[in-house]
């Protein structure tokens, strides 16, 4: 492993706009690493027959999963006892490090002082950021020295989920109940822009080809489409296919971008239901139903995606290209995201 005062994996990480996580499964090892958030469990299966092959178990309550570039290790946050907006009590401080090979825990990152460490990327330079929301910063992370690095506030307290635009050094961060997206220069190591985004933000996704940035909308249900050269919002796309969440229902939405960059398939929460939209058109969309609270979403390269549903504590296994779900693994409570190795 290479190392030098700007992060971990420097030379070695590809500059491009796919995450780890995704993976052709020929060229992957052929396992999935799922994290059951309400079990507090990290279990372990087999991507071609969907056995499970082992689970361990993690401190309260694992949220998140990123894969190190070189794809032998997992990091998992440790989000804390509580649920976004009510997680003051008792935040957790840690990133979890998982040994793939071997399948167990090998250490963590203390945080400190930062709290409630939620969703994580990678930089170009092997540095993982990770959002605090409790704390309002996001924390750059050496993680060969296992330490803190440096830390951007972001203005918010809503700071949740995150992708990074590697070639152009720049991380986008959604920001629940604020109205922005928050952008931030990782060379730099500091808030660049804010970009307009009324009542919220949720999911979001970046195009394989590093153009387009695709941000789910809390409230009205649409989601907004950012050139990436400019920062600007280009379209806002109603989501026409799923009914309106009600008020006091959760409008989380998600969403991924297949690796060839032909689709983009999206989550909602509230209805157990996914919409699949060509990037060619992204106002015909298909709707399919999943089964209870769908939340995370990881494609491999054969355009198969996994949806999970953290209410139901399964996964579907979705044939993107031909529209349809092919069938649901049961995994432990409450699984929230994957990511295939």
């Amino acid at each position: 492993m290479n190392t030098d005062d700007r992060g971990s994996y420097a030379p070695l990480q590809p500059l491009a706009c796919a995450e780890p996580g995704m993976a052709p499964l020929a060229a992957a090892r052929g396992e999935l690493i799922v994290v059951n958030k309400l079990a507090g469990m990290v279990q372990f299966f087999d991507a071609r027959t969907l056995q499970k092959l082992a689970e361990i178990e993690m401190s309260k309550f694992p949220h998140e999963v990123v894969l190190s570039p070189d794809r032998n290790t997992a990091y998992v946050s440790i989000y804390g006892q509580g649920v976004f907006s009510k997680n003051s009590e008792a935040p957790g401080r840690e990133v979890a490090i998982i040994d793939l090979a071997s399948r167990s825990q090998i250490g963590a990152i203390d945080v400190s002082p930062y709290r409630a460490p939620h969703g994580m990327a990678f930089d170009a330079q092997g540095v993982l950021w990770v959002s605090c929301d409790v704390s309002g910063v996001i924390a750059a992370l050496d993680v060969a020295k296992r330490e803190v690095i440096a830390a951007v506030t972001t203005g918010s307290f809503g700071t949740h989920w995150l992708t990074a635009l590697r070639p152009r050094n720049k991380l986008y961060a959604t920001n629940k109940h604020y109205d922005f997206v928050a952008v931030v220069d990782t060379e730099a190591r500091k808030l660049a822009a804010k970009i307009p985004f009324p009542q919220g933000s949720e999911g979001l996704a970046l195009s394989p080809d590093c153009s387009r940035l695709f941000v789910m909308a809390q409230r009205p249900q649409q989601f907004h489409v950012i050139d990436t050269a400019t920062d600007q919002v280009i379209d806002i796309v109603p989501l026409n296919v799923f009914a309106p969440t009600p008020e006091g229902r959760n409008p989380q939405k998600r969403v991924q971008v297949s690796p060839d960059g032909s689709d983009l398939l999206i989550t909602s929460f509230d209805s157990g239901e996914i919409a699949i939209a060509p990037l060619s058109d992204l106002r015909s969309q298909t709707k399919l139903t999943v089964e209870k609270g769908p939340m995370g979403i990881t494609f491999t390269e054969e355009g198969m995606a996994y949806v999970l549903n953290h209410d139901q504590g399964t996964v579907s296994v979705v044939d993107v290209p031909g529209r349809r779900v092919l069938q649901n693994f049961t995994t432990a409570r409450g699984p929230e995201t994957l990511a295939v190795y």
